[in-house]
């Protein structure tokens, strides 16, 4: 039963999956303070990989990521920050203290690692 289960809950996470195409980022809080990094649909249950950089470009994800050279929206200072499970919902949140440098010339953008899907890159502010 509990194999039937699982399969179950594999199927609908592959279903739900095949539509996410437009994961989104936003942002909510004050810079500098604690400020809250929200991701919504995205696949259910996926590993949310957040990333930060000083620009904006083209940069591919290097060989030992998820989604290896997948093309983000940020330059070559990208740098992972941390991995997050999104919920059934495809949706999950960071919060973090952001320091006054931050503000206003840090990017940040998510990547769901079981569709390879791009978030929209944001400028913490």
């Amino acid at each position: 039963m509990k194999k039937l289960m699982f399969v179950v809950v594999c199927l609908v996470a592959l279903c739900f999956a095949e539509s996410a195409d437009a994961v989104t980022l936003s942002s909510t809080g004050t810079c500098p303070g604690v400020m809250s990094f929200d991701i919504t649909a995205a696949a259910p249950f996926s590993r949310i990989m957040y990333l930060r950089a000083f620009g904006t470009g083209s940069y591919p994800l290097p060989p030992w990521s998820p989604c290896a050279g997948l093309v983000t929206g940020l330059d070559a200072t990208a740098t992972f920050v941390t991995f997050e499970e999104a919920d059934a919902f495809g949706e999950c949140s960071v919060s973090t203290f952001v320091p006054p440098a931050a503000c206003g010339s840090v990017y940040v953008q998510c990547i769901d690692t079981l569709t390879c899907t791009a978030s929209n890159v944001i400028l913490i502010t």
